[in-house]
C-alpha cells in the first residue's frame, strides 16, 4: 500500500524502463545472482539496473549504495519495494567484475540495440563514426625521482596508454563509436586504450546494414571504400590532403556536406562526458571500464 501512495511512474526512468524489453535480457544473465551482506541474494537483472544507474548518474559504488537507499525513483528502477533491502558497494562491484569476466555486457547492449532497431528509433539510414579520448582514473607515468632506477615510474593504471590527436594528448582510453545518424543512438561501440589510431577498429563500427557511413579525414582509405562500395553502402568519409594531392575544390565542398551531417555524432560523446561525468575514468583497468 505505502509503494503505491508514494510512487507515479512519470519519471524518465519509468519511461525507459518501459521501453526496453527485461524478459530476453534477463534470459542473457541467466541464473546468476549477486550475494550481499547476510542471506540475501539479489536477482541478475536487478543488479543490472542499479549498474545502469550508476552509469546514467556518474555514481561511484557507494553513491550508488547510499541513492538506491534514499531515491524513491532508484528503487522503482531497479525494482525494489520501499521495505526491500538494496545493493551495498561490494555486491555491485562484484557483479560488475562477474559481467566484465564473461563477456555479457556486450550481448546485453546487443540485445538493447535490437529493440530499439525493432521499435524504430533506429532509422539505419546512415551511420556516424568517431573517437573521443577519456582521461584516466590513475596518473600517467611520472619521471623517476633522484635515485630510483629506470626511466619512469610506472602508473597505477597498466592498461592506459598515451594518445595523441592534433594538438590533444591526453593519458588514457579512446572510446570508438558507430551512431545512427536519425537519433543519435549508439548501435556499435568499441573501448581502446588511448595509443590506438581512429582508424583501426573503424570496420567494427559499420553494421553492414546502413545505407551510407560518413567520418572525418582519419577513416578515409582507398581499402575502406572498396569495401564499403562492395557491401553497398555509400561512402561518405571525407578526404585526406597530403602535401602531394592537395584537395580539389570539389572535394573541399564535399568534406564541408559530409562535415554538416557528422557533427552529430559529437553529441553521445557530449552526454558521456557532461551527464556521466566520464571525461575522467573511475577504475583502474580496461575491462572495467569499459563495462
Amino acid at each position: 500500500l505505502a509503494d503505491g501512495l508514494v510512487w507515479s511512474d512519470t519519471t524518465e526512468l519509468d519511461q525507459i524502463a518501459r521501453v526496453i524489453d527485461w524478459v530476453p535480457i534477463k534470459a542473457l544473465l541467466g541464473q546468476r545472482s549477486g550475494p550481499g551482506r547476510g542471506n540475501i541474494s539479489y536477482p541478475a537483472e536487478a543488479l543490472l539496473r542499479c549498474l545502469l544507474l550508476g552509469v546514467w548518474n556518474n555514481l561511484s559504488d557507494p553513491a550508488l549504495e547510499a541513492q538506491l537507499r534514499d531515491r524513491l525513483s532508484f528503487r522503482r528502477f531497479a525494482g525494489f519495494s520501499l521495505s526491500d533491502r538494496t545493493p551495498d558497494h561490494s555486491t555491485l562491484w562484484r557483479f560488475r567484475e562477474e559481467l566484465t569476466c564473461d563477456g555479457l555486457i556486450d550481448r546485453v547492449f546487443d540485445e538493447i540495440t535490437r529493440q530499439l532497431e525493432q521499435k524504430g528509433l533506429i532509422v539505419k539510414r546512415g551511420t556516424l563514426i568517431d573517437a573521443s579520448f577519456m582521461q584516466a582514473a590513475a596518473r600517467p607515468p611520472a619521471k623517476p625521482k633522484k635515485g630510483e632506477e629506470g626511466s619512469t615510474r610506472p602508473s597505477a593504471d597498466t592498461d592506459a596508454r598515451w594518445g595523441r590527436k592534433g594538438n590533444k594528448t591526453v593519458f588514457g582510453y579512446k572510446v570508438h563509436n558507430g551512431v545512427d545518424d536519425a537519433h543519435t543512438l549508439i548501435r556499435r561501440m568499441d573501448f581502446t586504450d588511448a595509443s590506438i589510431t581512429d582508424t583501426e577498429p573503424a570496420d567494427g563500427l559499420i553494421s553492414g546494414d546502413e545505407e551510407a557511413a560518413y567520418g572525418d579525414q582519419a577513416y578515409y582509405t582507398h581499402a575502406r571504400h572498396a569495401r564499403l562500395k562492395q557491401a553497398g553502402i555509400k561512402d561518405r568519409l571525407m578526404h585526406r590532403a597530403n602535401k602531394h594531392h592537395p584537395l580539389t575544390p570539389r572535394q573541399k565542398l564535399r568534406n564541408r556536406l559530409i562535415s554538416t551531417v557528422r557533427a552529430a555524432v559529437e553529441r553521445p560523446f557530449a552526454v558521456f562526458k557532461q551527464r556521466y561525468g566520464m571525461r575522467r575514468l573511475r577504475f583502474f583497468n580496461l575491462a572495467t571500464n569499459r563495462t
